[in-house]
Protein backbone atom coordinates (compact mmCIF):
# COMPACT_ATOMS: atom_id res chain seq x y z
CA UNK A 1 0.00 0.00 0.00
CA UNK A 2 1.26 3.47 -0.86
CA UNK A 3 1.60 6.13 1.76
CA UNK A 4 -1.00 8.91 1.56
CA UNK A 5 1.74 11.54 1.24
CA UNK A 6 2.90 9.81 -1.95
CA UNK A 7 -0.49 9.73 -3.65
CA UNK A 8 -2.07 12.90 -2.28
CA UNK A 9 -0.45 15.22 -4.89
CA UNK A 10 -2.35 13.21 -7.49
CA UNK A 11 -5.54 13.76 -5.53
CA UNK A 12 -4.79 17.46 -5.11
CA UNK A 13 -5.11 17.33 -1.34
CA UNK A 14 -1.48 17.94 -0.42
CA UNK A 15 0.87 20.28 -2.21
CA UNK A 16 4.00 18.84 -0.59
CA UNK A 17 5.54 22.27 0.00
CA UNK A 18 7.02 22.63 3.46
CA UNK A 19 5.91 25.56 5.55
CA UNK A 20 8.54 26.83 8.00
CA UNK A 21 10.50 23.62 7.47
CA UNK A 22 7.50 21.50 8.47
CA UNK A 23 5.30 19.62 5.99
CA UNK A 24 1.94 21.24 5.53
CA UNK A 25 -1.04 19.40 6.94
CA UNK A 26 -3.41 17.61 4.65
CA UNK A 27 -6.35 19.49 3.21
CA UNK A 28 -7.34 21.44 0.18
CA UNK A 29 -5.26 24.62 0.16
CA UNK A 30 -6.77 26.04 -2.99
CA UNK A 31 -8.62 29.18 -2.00
CA UNK A 32 -12.14 28.96 -3.36
CA UNK A 33 -13.22 31.94 -5.41
CA UNK A 34 -16.67 32.46 -3.93
CA UNK A 35 -16.88 30.43 -0.76
CA UNK A 36 -16.21 32.12 2.54
CA UNK A 37 -16.69 30.98 6.03
CA UNK A 38 -20.23 31.79 7.04
CA UNK A 39 -20.14 34.54 9.61
CA UNK A 40 -23.76 35.55 9.85
CA UNK A 41 -23.77 37.88 6.85
CA UNK A 42 -26.10 40.83 6.74
CA UNK A 43 -28.07 42.07 3.80
CA UNK A 44 -29.17 45.70 3.65
CA UNK A 45 -31.86 47.06 1.35
CA UNK A 46 -32.58 50.35 -0.34
CA UNK A 47 -35.98 50.52 -2.04
CA UNK A 48 -37.30 53.34 -4.15
CA UNK A 49 -39.91 54.07 -6.80
CA UNK A 50 -38.66 55.33 -10.16
CA UNK A 51 -40.74 55.90 -13.27
CA UNK A 52 -43.51 53.69 -11.92
CA UNK A 53 -41.15 50.82 -11.15
CA UNK A 54 -39.92 49.42 -7.87
CA UNK A 55 -36.12 49.54 -7.66
CA UNK A 56 -34.89 47.06 -5.06
CA UNK A 57 -31.22 47.38 -4.15
CA UNK A 58 -29.85 44.70 -1.82
CA UNK A 59 -26.34 45.17 -0.51
CA UNK A 60 -24.15 42.39 0.90
CA UNK A 61 -23.98 38.64 0.41
CA UNK A 62 -26.97 36.45 -0.36
CA UNK A 63 -25.87 33.22 1.29
CA UNK A 64 -27.32 30.62 3.62
CA UNK A 65 -27.69 33.10 6.46
CA UNK A 66 -29.45 35.82 4.41
CA UNK A 67 -31.31 33.91 1.68
CA UNK A 68 -34.60 33.63 3.58
CA UNK A 69 -34.71 37.37 4.29
CA UNK A 70 -33.80 38.04 0.64
CA UNK A 71 -36.67 35.83 -0.52
CA UNK A 72 -39.18 37.41 1.89
CA UNK A 73 -38.19 40.92 0.83
CA UNK A 74 -38.61 40.09 -2.86
CA UNK A 75 -41.96 38.36 -2.33
CA UNK A 76 -43.23 41.28 -0.24
CA UNK A 77 -42.23 43.67 -3.02
CA UNK A 78 -44.18 41.57 -5.55
CA UNK A 79 -47.33 41.89 -3.41
CA UNK A 80 -47.55 45.59 -4.28
CA UNK A 81 -47.82 44.51 -7.95
CA UNK A 82 -45.49 47.02 -9.62
CA UNK A 83 -45.46 46.87 -13.42
CA UNK A 84 -41.66 46.49 -13.30
CA UNK A 85 -39.36 45.49 -10.48
CA UNK A 86 -35.68 46.25 -10.98
CA UNK A 87 -33.33 44.32 -8.73
CA UNK A 88 -30.13 46.36 -8.56
CA UNK A 89 -27.34 43.83 -8.02
CA UNK A 90 -24.50 46.37 -7.86
CA UNK A 91 -24.14 45.88 -4.11
CA UNK A 92 -24.41 42.09 -4.09
CA UNK A 93 -21.01 40.47 -3.60
CA UNK A 94 -22.16 36.86 -3.89
CA UNK A 95 -25.35 34.85 -4.32
CA UNK A 96 -25.73 31.21 -3.36
CA UNK A 97 -28.13 28.74 -4.96
CA UNK A 98 -30.67 29.64 -2.28
CA UNK A 99 -30.53 33.25 -3.45
CA UNK A 100 -31.08 32.09 -7.03
CA UNK A 101 -34.07 30.08 -5.83
CA UNK A 102 -35.43 33.25 -4.21
CA UNK A 103 -35.17 34.99 -7.59
CA UNK A 104 -37.13 32.13 -9.15
CA UNK A 105 -39.85 32.38 -6.51
CA UNK A 106 -40.00 36.16 -6.95
CA UNK A 107 -40.35 35.71 -10.69
CA UNK A 108 -43.26 33.31 -10.20
CA UNK A 109 -44.94 35.74 -7.80
CA UNK A 110 -44.23 38.56 -10.25
CA UNK A 111 -45.83 36.67 -13.11
CA UNK A 112 -48.94 36.13 -10.99
CA UNK A 113 -49.00 39.87 -10.21
CA UNK A 114 -48.20 40.95 -13.77
CA UNK A 115 -44.75 42.25 -12.77
CA UNK A 116 -41.70 42.07 -14.98
CA UNK A 117 -38.46 41.55 -13.05
CA UNK A 118 -35.24 42.95 -14.49
CA UNK A 119 -31.80 42.41 -12.97
CA UNK A 120 -29.57 45.47 -13.20
CA UNK A 121 -25.90 46.36 -12.74
CA UNK A 122 -24.45 42.96 -11.77
CA UNK A 123 -20.75 43.04 -10.93
CA UNK A 124 -18.34 40.56 -12.55
CA UNK A 125 -18.91 37.91 -9.88
CA UNK A 126 -22.67 38.17 -10.19
CA UNK A 127 -22.47 38.12 -14.02
CA UNK A 128 -20.54 34.87 -13.79
CA UNK A 129 -23.01 33.36 -11.30
CA UNK A 130 -25.93 34.37 -13.53
CA UNK A 131 -24.21 32.94 -16.61
CA UNK A 132 -23.25 29.64 -14.98
CA UNK A 133 -26.76 29.16 -13.59
CA UNK A 134 -28.26 30.33 -16.91
CA UNK A 135 -30.32 32.93 -15.08
CA UNK A 136 -29.13 35.45 -17.64
CA UNK A 137 -31.40 33.53 -20.03
CA UNK A 138 -34.34 33.60 -17.61
CA UNK A 139 -34.15 37.27 -16.60
CA UNK A 140 -33.38 40.34 -18.61
CA UNK A 141 -30.05 41.69 -17.36
CA UNK A 142 -29.40 45.41 -17.84
CA UNK A 143 -26.13 47.30 -17.49
CA UNK A 144 -27.79 50.33 -15.89
CA UNK A 145 -30.95 51.06 -13.97
CA UNK A 146 -32.03 53.47 -16.71
CA UNK A 147 -31.69 50.67 -19.26
CA UNK A 148 -33.71 48.38 -16.98
CA UNK A 149 -36.44 51.01 -16.76
CA UNK A 150 -36.46 51.41 -20.52
CA UNK A 151 -35.20 55.02 -20.48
Amino acid sequence: MQHLVDISPVLGAYDGKPKNGQPRPFGNWVKPRYARRMTGSTLDWNNEQRAGAAVLAPSGRVDESTADAFKEHLLTAMESEPATAVIDLAGVDYMSSRGLRALTLAQRAGQDAGTTIVLARPNDTMREILAISRYDMVFRVADTIEDALGN
